[in-house]
């Protein structure tokens, strides 16, 4: 079993696991790599001529034109749930 390590949490899984939070780069664990990925989305939501919110919405969001609506809406449910 090949093993990965976060390199911003230091979480570790193995390749074999069936933790939803694993990508296979395993550089950055899927809650490191949301996290880092906000500012990118944000410069660009806002470039596209849409609010600065990627990650901010709960449940709800008004920029029916932005790329990352779904994105966003998908990932806080998620995070949602998780806590």
């Amino acid at each position: 079993m090949t093993m990965y390590l976060c390199i911003k949490c230091g979480k570790s899984w193995g390749s074999g696991d069936d933790d939803p939070d694993a990508t296979p780069s395993g550089s950055l664990c899927k809650p490191c790599l949301k996290e880092c990925l906000i500012p990118l989305y944000r410069k660009r939501q806002a470039e596209e001529g849409n609010f600065d919110c990627y990650a901010k919405a709960i449940n709800y969001c008004d920029q029916l034109g932005c790329k990352y609506r779904e994105l966003c809406l998908t990932s806080t449910r998620l995070e949602k749930c998780r806590s």
